[in-house]
Parts: structure tokens; sequence; C-alpha cells
């Protein structure tokens, strides 16, 4: 026969929950071994491999990348930082309106080897005479009269692929006053773009020779067409050095490709971190401007500078007669 109080408790079953008898909860407790209270068996999660991917923790990076890393997934999207935070820079104002003038030497970017690579650079240059060894289409002969002071490099970030679209940042790397000196022009909206441009077109007027990366098809086009667009003088007759074509002449055969980037693996034997893509530069550069998040502007800052210093040390590379 069953008593009352086992009645009640497969009641309790059926409703959906059957609560535990206080007595016995204890009565177990105390018999469960010492062992096993301090030793509890472990549980075991199985990981779908389709759906769940490990990752490895990141190698250290070398002393001269360690400030390039970029600490904070971009991803993340609770980190909201002011432009001042990640580009220390001065307003310049002229009569187009006014932009963002971010000057820092290449050492900052490498403090322990880019003084070296001033001294090597400046030699380099300074000691060239015509003609120039290393060079059998004579592209690089301008470089002996030029000195390291008469060469700028260009590198462009912009918002489309077409010069319709606007344009946000000029990098210019110069050497001044004995040191490689890293000048990016930033367009903190889209109204800042024509004084901007202003500024650079009288930096371009004062070089003797320019060096870029596709910069003849793609660089220096776009700051023509967005000159022209504004009203913006612009005069380019200076002798104009693309590594991109230096590269495929010397090097096409031997490497997969001849991008920048796999230059500078090759030649700089330097692997970026904290990079952002080129294709995601235009909508990283948006956002920026309706959040006012500086982010991502961090990276896209990091990435010009980085291809600026990579042309100035592929080209080094190339005239002390170094191969791959």
């Amino acid at each position: 026969m069953i008593s009352d109080d086992l009645r009640k408790r497969i009641a309790a079953l059926n409703k959906g929950g059957l609560r535990r008898n206080p007595a016995a909860a204890e009565e177990e407790a105390s018999a469960e071994s010492p062992q096993r209270k301090r030793d509890p068996k472990p549980i075991v999660r199985y990981r779908h491999p389709a759906r769940e991917k490990e990752v490895a923790s990141p190698k250290a990076l070398p002393e001269d990348l360690a400030g390039l890393q970029t600490p904070v997934p971009r991803s993340d999207a609770r980190l909201h930082l002011p432009l001042e935070a990640v580009a220390q820079g001065v307003e310049v104002r002229g009569d187009a309106g006014r932009f963002l003038l971010i000057d820092r030497p290449v050492q900052a970017l490498f403090p322990s080897s880019g003084k070296a690579f001033d001294q090597r650079y400046a030699h380099t240059i300074s000691s060239l005479e015509a003609p120039v060894p290393h060079d059998t289409r004579g592209t690089l002969q301008p470089l002996a009269g030029a000195g390291p002071e008469g060469v700028l490099y260009v590198d462009i970030e912009t918002t489309g692929l077409t010069a319709n679209t606007p344009l946000f940042l000029v990098g210019a790397l110069v050497f001044e006053a004995g040191e490689l000196r890293l000048r990016q022009l930033l367009a903190r909206d889209y109204s800042e773009e024509a004084a901007l441009l202003t500024h650079f077109c009288q930096m371009l007027a004062q070089a003797e020779v320019v060096v870029s990366f596709n910069g003849k098809t793609y660089d220096l086009p776009y700051i023509r067409d967005r000159s022209f667009f504004f009203g913006v003088p612009f005069h380019f007759g200076q002798v104009h050095i693309d590594m991109l074509h230096e590269g495929r002449r010397r090097w096409k055969d031997r490497l997969p490709n001849c991008k920048l980037q796999t230059l500078e693996r090759v030649i700089c034997r330097r692997m970026r971190t904290g990079d952002i893509p080129g294709a995601d530069i235009p909508d990283a550069y948006h956002r920026f401007v309706r959040t006012g998040n500086a982010v991502e502007m961090r990276d896209i800052l990091h990435h010009n500078a980085l291809d600026l210093v990579t042309m100035a040390e592929a080209l080094v590379f190339i005239l002390e007669g170094r191969d791959l």
C-alpha cells in the first residue's frame, strides 16, 4: 500500500518538479567521500570543428614593431577613442580651410633601428654618382643629383578606387635635418579635403624626385583629379620613380607577386601585425566620420606609415646592389 508521503512525491513529479528531501540530501552529502569533494570529475564539452576554431597565441613582436601593434581588436565595439588619443598632430589652417598634420620621425616607429636606417639612407642617396649602378634602364639616375632632401615619397588613402570619391589621407616621407620624417595630412571629415590637397601640392612643388608604389597609375592621378575638382593648382613635372615597376622588372619571375607587402616580407624581413586590409579602409573612414571613434583611424595611419617606410627600404636595397 502506498503511503501518503510517497503519493504526494509522485504527484509532485508528475507536475514537473520533484523536491529533494532535505534530510536525504544531507545524508547523501555526508556519505560522499572526501576525495570526491576535492577532485570532482571534469566536465568534457565537445567542440564542433566547423563551429569553433582554436586560435594560437600570437608570438611576441620584435622590438622594432612592438609600438606598431594594434593592442585592441577593431571588432571591440566597446572601445571608443577620440582622434587626439591616437594621432598627435597640429591643425593647419589656410584659405582653403583646415586639416590635421601629423609629423613624426621614423625613429618613433622603429626605436632600435630607426636612427641606423636614417644614416644608411642618407649615405646611400648622398653617395650616388651618375651613372647609378644596378640601374640598367636608367630610371634611378635622377637620384644622383637630388640628394636625400630632394626626394618625396607619397602614399594616399581614399574612399574609393576612382577620383569621383573623396581622398582623406596623403602620407609623405621626407628627409630633413638629418632624419627621415613621416608627414601625414589627414582630412578629419569630408570638408577638409581641399585644404589637405592645397598643402600637399605646395610640398610636391618643392620635390625633385617623387617615389611611390603604383603611383603612376593610381596615387598621383588621383591627387591631380581631386585637385582639379576643388580648383587647387596642381603642377607635376618631377621625375617619378614607381617602385611597383622597379620590383616587377627585377623580381617578377622569382616572387608570387610584387605587391608592396610581399616586398616588405622578402626585403625588410618584416611581417605586419595589427594592420588593416586596404579594402576595409574606405568603410573604416566613413565610420570614423559618422561616429568620431578613431580606433580604426589608428590602424589606417599605421598602414600608411609602413607603406612609406617600406618604399624607402626597398629603394635603398636596390641602390646598394643587393638582391633577393
